[in-house]
């Protein structure tokens, strides 16, 4: 949900880059409740809405980036839930079909794949990213339709773990805007005045780069430090309020080629011969180019 994410980018961005000082024991939704959990930062919406359906849950096709993505592949039954009938492993247990095509290298260049770009791991063994023909514990990649290819069989069982960069890919976008309150927790008011001092200073200054999609933060309200009953410590709480307007982002390669299935083709031939100065068309079966 975007209000679940926003809450928790808040909260990673005030536990790591915001550099609290006194550094909080605790940050996130939950309020404290003995003493190891002080100094504490507590969130919450006061008030949210998405924005209207002309702005919100909009989809941009993006491709001149990169993303990387992770993908799981269970050996005993390699196939994807949406499509349970098609096996992305080969008889031989060679060769992979992975779940998106139109890989990229990590900058978004086109290439063969190399180890920085490509990651396969079984367990605790991971394979050798290669571009020529792999060897046992090695894979070579087909970038452009997304299949590997193993130096030698992959085992019966198992789950394969794969990270990846895809250079296609849809962008949903969810506006949200409302109240946030932030409760700051400290065991005593000298604690408390300046850790709330440090917490309102950080989302005040805090970028887009810090906190992406983040659109305004403002402080609207500063109350008083107040005593608190012995569920929370006993501790001393300051509460401050922002309104906030934020886009929450939603990447899904759901464009990035998808599993390719083998398809039949048959072409035909078209013969020309003039009969009595009438050109006439004869249409012939081409087995040549049948491609199973």
């Amino acid at each position: 949900m975007p209000e679940t994410a926003f809450l928790d980018a808040i909260a990673a961005f005030l536990a790591g880059p915001a550099a609290l000082i006194p550094v909080p024991a605790l940050v996130g939704i939950t309020e404290p409740a003995a003493a190891p959990d002080l100094p504490a930062v507590v969130l919450a919406l006061d008030e949210v809405h998405r924005l209207g359906a002309g702005l919100g849950e909009r989809a941009l096709l993006i491709t001149d980036s990169a993303l990387p993505w992770a993908a799981t592949i269970d050996l005993a039954n390699p196939v994807l839930p949406e499509e349970p009938t098609f096996r992305l492993l080969s008889l031989d247990r060679k060769t992979l079909v992975l779940p998106h095509g139109g890989l990229k290298r990590v900058d978004g260049s086109d290439g063969a794949l190399r180890p920085a770009d490509l990651q396969v791991k079984l367990g605790l063994t991971s394979f050798t990213v290669v571009s020529a023909a792999p060897a046992p514990g090695e894979v070579r990649a087909d970038p452009a339709v997304g299949v590997l290819l193993f130096g030698a069989a992959l085992p019966a069982t198992g789950t394969l773990q794969l990270n990846y960069v895809i250079g296609q890919w849809e962008r949903r976008v969810t506006p949200i805007a409302g109240r946030l309150r932030v409760d700051v927790y400290a065991a005593d008011a000298a604690a408390t005045a300046t850790l709330s001092a440090a917490v309102l200073s950080a989302l005040s200054r805090a970028t887009t780069a810090e906190l992406r999609g983040l659109r305004k933060i403002a402080l609207v309200q500063a109350g008083a430090i107040v005593a608190t009953d012995a569920a929370h410590a006993s501790a001393r709480r300051r509460s401050a309020v922002f309104d906030f307007d934020c886009e929450h982002e939603i990447n899904r390669p759901d464009s990035s080629g998808g599993v390719i299935r083998i398809v039949p083709i048959a072409t035909t031939l078209d013969t020309a011969h003039a009969v009595g100065g009438v050109v006439l068309i004869d249409e012939v079966a081409d087995a040549a180019t049948h491609v199973p």
